[in-house]
């Protein structure tokens, strides 16, 4: 995670360098990061999602270890530390469950209530942070600084290797009543993506048994590939399930399926990762640019005629479940104004023989970003070997 081959004096340290001030600049006064944010600073969070709170130390952490890798002592270092350190501690008073060892989530990369209790995917997040803040204090010698978060550390970890798993293969989620979550969905492969280094405690589950990890990405691909574009739908969504967006229509999304092709150069499957990226550039447009996710021009029909006209798509959205308690309507009619915009769009693209096959939100830097990063785990695999 640490951009230990960015140029300290190039482009791409100076976006990381910014990226960190702005997240420095948003934290709440009590270390909370929210959804969503203004290009001002301004709050325009709409649901509540514990592991924002995570990626904003992620990014101040980041940043301070490629400062160290290019022997860099930045004048943020005590700033930065103060508010990784405040945010751990808002996350642990506020998310985290005692008596479960894990921390709770409304919502999460989904922002819907499907990840509502204890999900796979909000807990190795928190993994990720804590092995940051162990790395920290090792590149800083701030063993002393963090000696609460350290021990808190590994009894947490230790405790989501085990808990998602269940018959040899991850589980999405433990609901709120203790129930195990089995149906597929991509953040079975959260403890890959959020593969974590240079951890000091006992060797998880996963590491004891890999082929726990093999299973987990079979069966995911098996039930999530989209049978008719190809690709990987985020989960299966049900019209009649409160708790699965469907969002134009049903289709793979873009980012979740790079990521799969990420695993598969990780583990030296050069063909299969060529042959995701190779359907993902057949969705791209001239210039270039990926979309968030597909649809086609039936499901998106589907989706108006059984979610969008009746109001379905909108309860689903501002489920009140997942909404900030207390949040003004305003943010509410102008998220509405936007969806309506789009699907508009869409319509009067369908109506003009346009595409069969539906491009949603293009381009989305999300995409794109997880393209780059297969990529990159492609080139690196190669030139290790």
């Amino acid at each position: 995670m640490v951009g230990k081959d960015l140029d300290p004096n190039g482009d791409a340290f100076n976006l990381l360098k910014g990226l960190a001030q702005f997240i420095s600049f948003v934290q709440d006064e009590n270390g909370e990061w929210v959804q969503r944010y203004g290009l001002k600073g301004q709050k325009k969070a709409i649901y509540i999602q514990e592991d924002n709170t995570a990626y904003g130390g992620i990014i101040l952490a980041n940043y301070l270890l490629t400062c160290h890798h290019h022997g860099k002592e930045p004048s943020e270092l005590e700033d930065y530390l103060k508010k990784i350190k405040k945010a751990i501690q808002f996350a642990i008073k506020n998310f985290y469950r005692e008596e479960i060892l894990l921390f709770f989530s409304t919502t999460g990369i989904h922002e819907s209530a499907i990840e509502k209790g204890y999900s796979i995917w909000v807990n190795h997040v928190y993994i990720l942070f804590f092995s940051l803040i162990s790395q920290l204090s090792n590149k800083f010698n701030l063993k002393d600084f963090f000696s609460e978060e350290l021990s808190f550390k590994c009894r947490f970890s230790q405790s989501v290797h085990r808990r998602f798993v269940l018959s040899d293969r991850f589980v999405r989620r433990i609901t709120k009543d203790g129930a195990f979550d089995l149906r597929p969905d991509i953040t079975m492969l959260s403890p890959v993506y959020f593969q974590c280094t240079e951890d000091d405690c006992d060797s998880c589950v996963i590491d004891e048994n890999p082929e726990i990890i093999t299973k987990s990405i079979n069966f995911m691909v098996d039930n999530l590939w989209d049978p008719e574009l190809g690709m990987l739908q985020r989960y299966l969504p049900f019209t009649e399930d409160i708790e699965t967006h469907i969002h134009a229509g049903n289709g793979p999304w873009i980012q979740y399926t790079a990521m799969l092709a990420q695993y598969y150069y990780k583990e030296g499957a050069i063909e299969r990762g060529d042959a995701i990226l190779n359907q993902i550039d057949k969705y791209s447009t001239e210039e270039g640019y990926i979309p968030e996710h597909l649809s086609t021009k039936r499901r998106f029909e589907e989706f108006v005629r059984l979610e969008w006209e009746v109001g379905l798509d909108a309860k689903k959205e501002f489920h009140p479940d997942i909404i900030i308690p207390g949040l003004s309507y305003d943010f509410i009619v102008e998220e509405l104004f936007f969806m309506k915009k789009s699907y508009d769009k869409i319509r009067k693209d369908i109506a003009e023989g346009k595409k069969e096959v539906i491009l949603f939100a293009t381009p989305l830097m999300w995409s794109h970003v997880e393209y780059a990063k297969a990529l990159i785990a492609r080139y690196e695999h190669i030139n290790t070997d």
